[in-house]
């Protein structure tokens, strides 16, 4: 027994190292899948590690307890902050802590609100999204997996009263599980159906001002306007390749002279490579920026397990201040919740 022991945790590190391998040879499945769990590897690490000492195979603990420090190395970074990413936002913070406003609809210090979901394939209930972005004062809400059903169905709850602009991507017939569309409590300054090229459901953007959430109706700043824009890439199911292609194409953010934020269901996480070399690029990301931990969105029906598929990305124009998921009726994902400004 000590010796399948010893066995099992060397297969188990192996696999804790695939983590490495570059991009492209990450783009081959299972990889993507098996990738994707090993935030949940403590759990044979700590219990091979028991078993292993009560059976006096050392050898055997002392590789599971290398496996424990791995697997708590790799999630260190949702709990640090990087250099030079929490400068003037503690005041920003606490005046949008909760996501709450003094007054409704308008948001705080030019800070804007923004909320992604992924509505597995239209079925998301249009009433509870509506009611979280009137309850949380959302200023911009991107929606993945959008059918035309449901925007009839978000518009009949009253969502283009909250959000009265909107610019969808066009729809194809190989659309990633349905199209992408974002809303804007502030009218846009400029607007594009496919902001990004990532192989999957067009990425639509709007550009707004970045003090129009603030101040509804006021004239617009063009030093102060910042892009958001809905992307959904290829879950790896779908295409392996055109899922690591479209994740690292996120890096195109960087070169951006204005400042952009990336909201939708990514289908990746810190332990994928391609996510890696993405943020190795200079696009932060919320939770990090945020360091309270992984955002943990998918899958909504169940606590544990779960990985962290959502994000909110941004170049360097943008600061986040805080992350948050919130469960959704009737979608397989949880509502990411961003407060965002611009530097």
């Amino acid at each position: 027994m000590a010796v399948v022991l010893t066995i099992i945790a060397v297969l188990l590190l192996m696999w804790w190292l695939l983590r490495f391998v570059p991009a492209g040879v990450e783009a081959h499945m299972p990889m993507p899948y098996s990738t994707a769990l090993d935030r949940h590897l403590w759990v044979p690490a700590v219990i091979g590690a028991v078993w292993s000492a009560a059976l006096g195979c050392w050898w055997g603990a002392a590789l599971y307890a290398l496996l424990l420090v791995l697997v708590i190395a790799g999630e260190s970074p949702y709990y640090r902050h990087p250099f030079g990413r929490t400068a003037n936002t503690s005041q920003a913070t606490a005046n949008t802590a909760a996501y709450g406003t003094d007054r409704p609809g308008a948001s705080a210090d030019g800070v804007i609100r923004a909320m992604t979901l992924n509505c597995r394939y239209g079925r998301a209930d249009a009433e509870n999204i509506v009611r979280l972005v009137r309850e949380r004062h959302i200023d911009v809400l991107a929606l993945e997996e959008l059918t035309d059903e449901l925007v009839e169905r978000l518009s009949h709850a009253g969502l283009n009263t909250l959000l009265p602009y909107c610019q969808q991507g066009a729809q194809h017939a190989g659309d990633n599980g349905g199209f992408n569309a974002i809303w804007s409590r502030a009218e846009p300054v400029g607007r594009i159906a496919t902001f990004l090229n990532i192989h999957a459901a067009d990425v639509p953007a709007i550009t707004i001002d970045a003090d129009a959430c603030d101040t509804p109706g006021a004239p617009s700043n063009p030093g102060r306007q910042v892009t958001f824009a809905a992307a959904h890439t290829k879950s790896p199911m779908r295409g392996c390749r055109e899922w690591s292609y479209g994740v690292r194409e996120l890096d195109a953010i960087v070169t951006s002279p204005e400042p952009v934020v990336v909201l939708g269901d990514l289908n990746a996480c810190l332990d994928h490579r391609c996510l890696r070399d993405v943020l190795a690029a200079g696009v932060h990301d919320a939770s990090l920026d945020v360091a309270h931990g992984p955002t943990l969105t998918f899958p909504s029906w169940t606590p544990w397990p779960r990985i962290e598929l959502d994000h909110a990305l941004a170049n360097s124009g943008v600061v986040f201040h805080s992350a948050q998921a919130i469960t959704v009726r009737d979608t397989d994902h949880r509502a990411l919740l961003v407060t965002v400004s611009v530097r």
